[in-house]
């Protein structure tokens, strides 16, 4: 009897408490709030934000250098070097015996000349370039930079710009010593002459049967090349960074867009997909990658540095405007409306509207009524409670802030 008066009394108790609450919290103007309980919340912070469009590509030589052989005033006699075989500068080429001495004069010092007229062309490119570059302040920020100097972007680019152009002058120098040496050599009546390799590199092909070009020599230097399709090739822009990685060494290393076909690579059809070939420079120059390598290649799009970063699934998309939720200090819950930017790979960038610091809700659409003004509540964070601070405080502010956590009620 005992015990089914105290389980009548017990469940009585219950209902009336529940019912009590149930009717504070639907009464109109009850002073009872509603409080909407947070599961996953975290401060707006900042990062950078890469949009890549990742392709296939192949390593292969950045440049190759035809020798062309004219039969007009001579007569081929013998190659001194074999395909596969790798040369320098002034490495002899082959030979051939003159049959004109006057007319092979005078197409050498032709040549001679044209080359001169175009290493005055070059000299005068370093020169602009190196007035562009005392242009320049010692630092400055991307909007800062000068007008004249937003292809090249940085110091370094024009630096690198200007060791390229001197790197070909040099080759046009060496090419000029070796036709200078068949001159002499016709001056002295000799009627077999040589010729020698202006530049480093591998030969790639040799025409026995003495069809032009003579020779091919692939550089030594290498780039990667890949195919975009008609809607990639639309993104792809001369200058933008990529990221490269070797299929063999699991190396990623930073590259360069420095060409951008604008031509497919075959004769466009009707039946079939247009593809337009792009070549990227390797940044760092001491690698391990040879032609005919296979690599996975990232150009990067669009880039936001320092950008404020928050996932898509903590921005309400209310067209015309989007908003986040965030977490005041006086406890409650604000809808703000906020500007986006970039978006990749489920993280988006906040323009304006939220400062960084600023907690924000993570999953707003999980949180059932949901509320501007809102009182809010969340999960004790542990990770956040350091044995070593409880310690520091006095015993009646523990007890304290704990009473407030369990009883406070605005």
């Amino acid at each position: 009897m005992n015990k089914r008066k105290v389980l009548y009394t017990g469940l009585t108790l219950s209902l009336l408490f529940v019912g009590t609450n149930a009717y504070l919290i639907e009464k109109a103007k009850s002073k009872v709030d509603r409080e909407v309980r947070i599961e996953e919340w975290q401060p707006a912070e900042k990062d950078d934000l890469q949009k890549e469009l990742p392709k296939s590509g192949v390593v292969t030589s950045a440049d190759e250098i035809y020798l062309y052989f004219n039969d007009e005033f001579g007569s081929f006699k013998k190659f001194l070097v074999k395909e596969g075989d790798e040369v320098k500068a002034g490495t002899p080429l082959y030979e051939y015996e003159v049959t004109d001495f006057t007319g092979q004069k005078d197409v050498l010092e032709s040549e001679v000349d044209q080359l001169e007229d175009e290493i005055d062309s070059i000299e005068d490119n370093i020169s602009d370039l190196e007035r562009l570059e005392g242009t320049l302040p010692s630092s400055y920020d991307e909007e800062e930079m000068p007008l004249e100097a937003t292809a090249l972007e940085t110091e370094y680019d024009i630096k690198k710009e200007i060791a390229s152009r001197e790197l070909e002058m040099d080759r046009l120098e060496n090419k000029i010593d070796s036709l200078e040496r068949q001159i002499s050599d016709l001056e002295s009546y000799e009627t077999t002459l040589t010729v020698e390799s202006s530049g480093d590199g591998i030969i790639k092909e040799l025409s026995h049967a003495v069809q032009n070009p003579l020779i091919t020599i692939a550089s030594t230097s290498t780039i990667v090349t890949t195919d975009l399709t008609e809607k990639e090739i639309m993104e792809v822009e001369e200058n933008m960074n990529a990221k490269v990685q070797s299929e063999v060494e699991k190396k990623t290393q930073k590259g360069l867009v420095t060409d951008v076909s604008s031509l497919p690579k075959r004769d466009p059809h009707l039946e079939t997909d247009s593809m337009y070939p792009v070549e990227i420079k390797l940044q760092d120059e001491e690698n391990n990658l040879l032609p005919g390598h296979h690599v996975l290649v990232s150009v990067i799009t669009d880039e936001v540095k320092n950008a404020l970063v928050v996932p898509v699934t903590s921005v309400e998309n209310s067209s015309p405007k989007k908003h986040i939720w965030v977490l005041t200090d006086k406890g409650d819950v604000k809808k703000r409306t906020v500007e986006t930017g970039l978006q990749v790979d489920g993280q988006i960038q906040i323009k304006s509207g939220v400062k960084a610091g600023e907690y924000y809700i993570v999953n707003p659409g999980e949180v059932p009524a949901l509320r501007s003004g809102a009182s809010f509540i969340t999960a004790l964070d542990w990770d956040q409670i350091k044995l070593r601070d409880l310690k520091k405080m006095d015993r009646p502010d523990v007890l304290e802030n704990l009473l407030l956590g369990i009883l406070e009620r605005k």
